[in-house]
C-alpha cells in the first residue's frame, strides 16, 4: 500500500496547506480519506475524481469534509456522472450533508455525482481490494478510525494502514494501531490547554501520547498529521521519540509513503 499526504492542517490551516485529506492506494484500489478544505486542489495535481474508488470520511467535522463541495465542482455540473463517487459516511450524518447540499445552493446538489453510503460503525468495510475496519474514537462528534489492508492480490495481506482520525486518549487508539506497519496519528495539540474536556472528554492528542500509543501497541512506524507547524516540527518530533524508539516522522504534504 501507499499513502499519500495531501493535507496535513488542523482546523486553523497551516500556511499554503490543506487540511486533512489522504490517498490510500493498495491492491490495484485508490480511496481519498478524508478531504478538508484545500484537499481538491491538491489531489488534482496527480488524480481526476474518476480515479478514485471511493471517499471515506471519519467524521462531518468541516476540516476533514467542507471539500465535498469543490469535489462536486470538479464533475461537469449537468450530466449524471458516468460513474457516480461512492462516499462513504459515519452512521447518521445524512441530515448534515443535505445542510451541505443546501448550503451549496441546491437541494440534489451532490446527486448526479456522488452515491452517498453510511457505515454501521463496525463491519468492515470493502472497496475494490482495500478492506477497512472501523474503530470509533473519542471526539467532540462521533468519529471513527480505520485499519486499511489489501486483500484480493498478490500484495501482502497482513501490512496494515491505520489512521487515528481526529482523537482524544481512549481505548479505541491502541486496538486501531495493534501491530500496524504504519501509524498516521493526529497530534494536534502543542498543550493540554487547547483542548476541551468538556462535556464529553478529550478530543485531541499531544505528539507524546501518539507516540505512547505507538509504543504501547507494538506499531512499527509513526507519522504524527493534523499539526500546527506555527513553531516549526523539531518539538512535535523531539516529544515523540521521547516515547517511542521506531520511526517516527512528521507528515509531509503531497509525500508518499510506502506500507
Amino acid at each position: 500500500m501507499r499513502l499519500t499526504v495531501l493535507g496535513r492542517s488542523p482546523a486553523r490551516p497551516n500556511p499554503g496547506e490543506a487540511c486533512a485529506g489522504y490517498l490510500i492506494e493498495g491492491g490495484g484500489s485508490r480511496i481519498l480519506m478524508d478531504v478538508g478544505p484545500g484537499v481538491v486542489a491538491q489531489l488534482l495535481r496527480r488524480n481526476t475524481p474518476d480515479e478514485l474508488d471511493a471517499v471515506v470520511i471519519s467524521h462531518m467535522h468541516t476540516d476533514h469534509c467542507l471539500d465535498l463541495i469543490t469535489l462536486r465542482y470538479s464533475y461537469p455540473w449537468i450530466d449524471v456522472a458516468k460513474h457516480r463517487l461512492t462516499v462513504i459516511v459515519p452512521p447518521g450524518s445524512t441530515g448534515q450533508l443535505a445542510e451541505m447540499a443546501l448550503g451549496a445552493g441546491y437541494a440534489n446538489f451532490f446527486d448526479k455525482s456522488f452515491t452517498f453510503v453510511e457505515h454501521d460503525g463496525t463491519r468492515p468495510i470493502e472497496i475494490g481490494n482495500l478492506r477497512l475496519e472501523p474503530e470509533e474514537t473519542q471526539h467532540y462528534v462521533r468519529t471513527w478510525g480505520f485499519r486499511v489492508s489489501a486483500t484480493g492480490t498478490d500484495e501482502d495481506p497482513d501490512r496494515i494502514l491505520t489512521y487515528s482520525a481526529d482523537s482524544g486518549p481512549c481505548d479505541a487508539l491502541p486496538r486501531l494501531a495493534d501491530g500496524a506497519d504504519l501509524f498516521l496519528c493526529e497530534a494536534a495539540l502543542r498543550s493540554l490547554k487547547e483542548d476541551d474536556p468538556e462535556p464529553q472528554g478529550r478530543g485531541h492528542l499531544l505528539p507524546s501520547e501518539a507516540a505512547a500509543t505507538a509504543r504501547d501497541a507494538g506499531a512499527k512506524r509513526l507519522i504524527l498529521t493534523h499539526i500546527p507547524i506555527a513553531d516549526g516540527t523539531d518539538w512535535a518530533l523531539s516529544e515523540a521519540r521521547a516515547a517511542f524508539e521506531g520511526s517516527v516522522e512528521v507528515a509531509e504534504p503531497l509525500r508518499s509513503y510506502e506500507v
